[in-house]
């Protein structure tokens, strides 16, 4: 019998979150960011209790809505799991960068981001409580929900370090992709200008804006005129856009189509972005903005699989004209690349998911 799974908010909630996660990050009073935060969380926690109460048979929740989902999940008898793109401890730079982080650390680093994160969801989780009758919805009692519950990582297993151990109910499966619109062609603009000469660099930061479009597009302007290279410039949530006879601004592009296209990847190091671009086997340099952004980036160095990490908010053209002429010109970051992507491959992150739900 099919499953009906409720996976995080409805679209529009999840595009409004996405908007003021991209505010609250931004330099502001304390106050102003627990607002926003706690804007996001009321959002989701009305759109799962309505999904929920159209019926579905269980929950996948992402991290930022788990805390939410749980106490949701408790109330109604229904199974959770967590479905997740970052772990706790990599929000915590200095327990991100050892390899030998123990499961008993991983719960401190746990109950640390809960901790941090209680007074943003505090009225979602009192509203929670109001709405299904449940005495208790602290952030005490969403904690001991949460220990109970199933953990699945999208991503592989061979990016973490070799001693890296996470608690008992939480594992790697393997990243899960996008499934690509069947009706999808790309622009004609595109294919010409692909067609028109080597393979171009990519860049692109994702969906949370690294600083000024104007400053950040004339940085990539000026590397690629340094390089003396090619360029596709994904727009994104930042604007950007240069406009040269050696560089094209696109839209949205699926990634699985566009990476095996390059010739390296700028990007901001975001888990799903790293995962494309492994699994593509092209090199990259990673330029990192914020939350596990930095782990992902520190990561891609560690393995050797990209020459350095230069951060999104301060980065100049002769830096990233410096990495990228690394990156293309040492062997190494390709073979190791392509070595990466055969691993990446062989796994079905997306299977796994559903492997699990098959036992609940």
């Amino acid at each position: 019998m099919p499953v009906r799974v409720l996976a995080l908010a409805r679209q529009e909630e999840s595009a409004l979150a996405a908007d003021r996660f991209d505010r609250w990050q931004s330099p502001s009073r304390l106050r102003r960011r627990t607002r926003n935060g706690q804007d996001i969380a009321h959002v989701m926690a009305r759109g799962v209790a309505d999904a929920v109460r159209e019926g579905v048979d269980a929950i996948l929740a992402h991290p930022l809505a788990h805390p939410v989902c749980a106490l949701i999940a408790a109330a109604t008898d229904l199974p959770c799991i967590g479905i997740y793109t970052v772990a706790h401890g990599m929000l915590l730079p200095r327990l991100s960068a050892s390899p030998r982080l123990s499961p008993h650390g991983y719960r401190i680093a746990e109950t640390l981001v809960h901790a941090a994160m209680s007074p943003l969801y505090a009225p979602a989780l009192s509203w929670v409580g109001d709405e299904f009758g449940m005495r208790s919805r602290t952030a005490r009692t969403v904690r001991a929900i949460l220990r109970g519950q199933r953990v699945l990582y999208g991503y592989s297993r061979a990016l973490l370090p070799k001693g890296l151990a996470l608690p008992d109910g939480h594992s790697c499966v393997g990243y899960w992709w996008p499934a690509r619109d069947p009706g999808w062609r790309p622009a004609e603009r595109l294919l010409d200008f692909l067609a028109s000469g080597p393979a171009p660099v990519y860049f692109g930061f994702g969906s949370v804006s690294p600083g000024n479009a104007e400053r950040l597009s004339g940085t990539i302007k000026d590397a690629i005129r340094m390089l003396g290279a090619r360029a596709v410039v994904q727009t994104g949530a930042q604007g950007l856009n240069v406009s040269t006879d050696d560089v094209l601004t696109i839209d949205e592009c699926p990634h699985d189509w566009l990476f095996p296209r390059m010739s390296a990847l700028v990007h901001h190091a975001g888990p799903g972005t790293v995962g494309a671009g492994l699994r593509a086997g092209v090199r990259c340099v990673p330029a990192p903005y914020a939350i596990d952004q930095h782990f992902w980036a520190r990561r891609l160095t560690a393995l050797g699989l990209a020459p350095t990490s230069l951060p999104a908010r301060r980065i100049t053209a002769s830096e990233l004209a410096g990495a990228l002429r690394t990156t293309l010109h040492d062997e190494q970051y390709r073979n190791r690349s392509a070595r990466v992507a055969q691993v990446l491959r062989s796994e079905n992150g997306a299977a796994r998911v559903l492997s699990a739900l098959a036992t609940l």
